[in-house]
């Protein structure tokens, strides 16, 4: 009986860590991070499969409720590159378009825009996990 119960115990615990498995949410191995001469500072990783064309992106640098935060935004094709756009508080903003290794930051009802680059040093301090972390983490408050 005691063999039994620990076989059970067993099977819950492999079953139980191959459901958490199966959760994970899929992730883009890598990051991108654009900085600008204001100190804006944008990072950008996919979330989910390639075909929902989705990610979270991250604005440092900003005055706007939006500053700090992990959006999860939707990856719009432009004529140039790709426009990311996020819903946050019943609005919808257009955060951030990106061409190449630039991109400008605009979010839509500010009166600014400013142009950043690709910055390789920033694209290590914050990889896609670190991202999901702090997304999952506002989200579950």
């Amino acid at each position: 009986m005691r063999k039994l119960l620990m076989f059970v115990a067993l099977a819950a615990s492999l079953l139980s860590h191959a459901m958490a498995e199966e959760k994970r949410v899929e992730m883009s191995r890598y990051s991108k991070a654009y900085s600008g001469g204001a100190g804006y500072y944008v990072w950008i990783a996919r979330i989910g499969p390639r075909e929902n064309q989705e990610a979270l992106l991250q604005i440092n640098g900003i005055d706007h409720e939006l500053d700090r935060r992990v959006v999860r935004a939707k990856a719009v094709p432009s004529a140039g590159g790709v426009k990311y756009i996020a819903a946050f508080g019943g609005k919808s903003y257009e955060l951030l378009e990106v061409n190449g290794g630039n991109a400008e930051l605009r979010i839509t009802g500010a009166p600014w825009t400013s142009s950043l680059t690709y910055d390789k040093t920033l694209v290590d301090e914050r990889p896609p996990e670190h991202l999901l972390a702090s997304y999952l983490e506002s989200t579950s408050k």
